[in-house]
C-alpha cells in the first residue's frame, strides 16, 4: 500500500500544490485558463500525436479490452440517469448531465501518469487505445441521450452533426487523428523537430495538472453532497468493477490489457464533465462538487484498485 502510494504520490502533490497556490492567490486565478489552454491545445495534443505516431496497433486496439471498458461505462451513465430521477426527483434533462458525471473519468491527465508511474511504459499502448476513443464516443454518447430527453433540445441529426464537427475540431482529437495518418503512412519526423516536440510533451502532464489544482478553488460542494457521493460510487467503485470482472473473468485478457483498462476506469471525473453540464445548463452545482468530492476520494480509492491490479 505504502509503495503504491509513493508511486502516485508526485500525481496528488501537483494536484495539491496548484489548489494552495490558487488558494493563497499566489497566482491570479486567470493562470489556470492559461495553463488548462496551453496544455489542451498544445501539450497534450502534442503529447498524443506522438503517442499515436510510435503506436504498435497490434498492442492498443483490443476489441475485448475496449469492450471492458466502455460496457462498464455506458452501464453507469445509465445507472446515474435512472437513480438521479428514481431518487432525487432530476428533470431528464438533468439526469443526463448526472449520468455524464458518473461516465467521463479523466483518463489522460491523471490515468495516463498513474498507469505509467505504476506499471511502466509498456502499459501505454493499450492505454492510448482506450483513449483515443474516449472523448468522441462518451461525448456522442451524452450528447445523443440528451436530445433524447429534453424537450427544448434541436433535431437529433442536427446535434448529432454539430456534435461530430465538435468533436473532430478538438485540438486532442486533430492530434489523435494526424499521428495515427503519420504512423499509418510511416511518415518519418527527422531528428530535431521529434526531439522539439518531446520536450513539449513532457510539460503537458504537470501543467494539466498544476492548471486543475487551480481550477478547482472555482467550485464549492453543493447541497447536493449525497447525490455526489451516489455519482462518485458509479464513476470510482462500478465502472472499474465490470471492466474487471468483464476483462479478467469473462474475456481472460492479457494482463497488461486489464491493467490498463481498470487503472482507467477508475480515476475521478474530469473536467469535462463540467464543460458538458455548462453547454447544456443542467446540474452544474453536481458536476462542480463531483470535480471536489471525486478528486478526494480518488487520493483513497486510487491505490486500492493498483494493489488489486499489481497482485495479479
Amino acid at each position: 500500500m505504502l509503495s503504491v502510494l509513493i508511486t502516485i504520490l508526485p500525481v496528488f502533490l501537483i494536484l495539491g500544490a496548484g489548489y494552495f497556490i490558487g488558494r493563497i492567490r499566489y497566482l491570479p486565478d486567470s493562470v489556470a485558463d492559461g495553463l488548462n489552454a496551453y496544455a489542451l491545445k498544445v501539450g497534450v495534443p502534442i503529447l498524443l500525436f506522438l503517442a499515436m505516431y510510435r503506436l504498435d496497433f497490434s498492442r492498443a486496439f483490443d476489441w475485448q479490452m475496449l469492450l471492458s471498458f466502455y460496457v462498464g461505462a455506458v452501464f453507469s451513465f445509465y445507472c446515474g440517469i435512472i437513480i438521479s430521477r428514481a431518487f432525487w426527483g432530476r428533470r431528464p434533462g438533468e439526469s443526463v448531465a448526472v449520468g455524464f458525471c458518473a461516465v467521463f473519468s479523466n483518463t489522460l491527465l491523471i490515468g495516463f501518469p498513474i498507469a505509467q508511474l505504476v506499471f511502466g511504459d509498456t502499459i501505454l499502448a493499450p492505454v492510448f487505445g482506450i483513449v483515443a476513443l474516449h472523448a468522441s464516443l462518451l461525448y456522442t454518447l451524452g450528447m445523443t441521450t440528451m436530445e433524447f430527453t429534453r424537450q427544448d433540445g434541436r433535431p437529433l441529426m442536427e446535434t448529432l452533426k454539430a456534435a461530430f464537427t465538435s468533436v473532430m475540431a478538438n485540438p486532442l482529437m486533430v492530434g489523435i487523428v494526424i499521428g495515427l495518418l503519420f504512423n499509418l503512412f510511416n511518415i518519418p519526423l527527422f531528428g530535431a523537430l521529434e526531439n522539439a516536440l518531446d520536450m513539449i510533451k513532457a510539460t503537458a502532464i504537470p501543467v494539466s495538472l498544476m492548471g486543475i489544482g487551480i481550477a478547482l478553488n472555482r467550485y464549492s460542494i453543493s447541497k447536493e453532497f449525497a447525490e455526489t457521493i451516489m455519482v462518485c460510487f458509479l464513476a470510482m467503485f462500478i465502472h472499474p468493477a465490470i471492466t474487471f470482472v468483464l476483462a479478467y473473468y469473462v474475456f481472460d485478457l492479457d494482463i497488461l490489457f486489464v491493467q490498463a483498462a481498470v487503472v482507467l476506469a477508475a480515476m475521478p471525473p474530469g473536467m469535462n464533465i463540467y464543460v458538458f453540464a455548462n453547454l447544456y445548463q443542467r446540474a452544474l452545482g453536481l458536476a462542480a462538487s463531483t470535480l471536489i468530492i471525486g478528486n478526494v476520494i480518488g487520493v483513497f480509492t486510487i491505490p486500492l484498485w493498483l494493489i488489486l491490479l499489481q497482485s495479479l
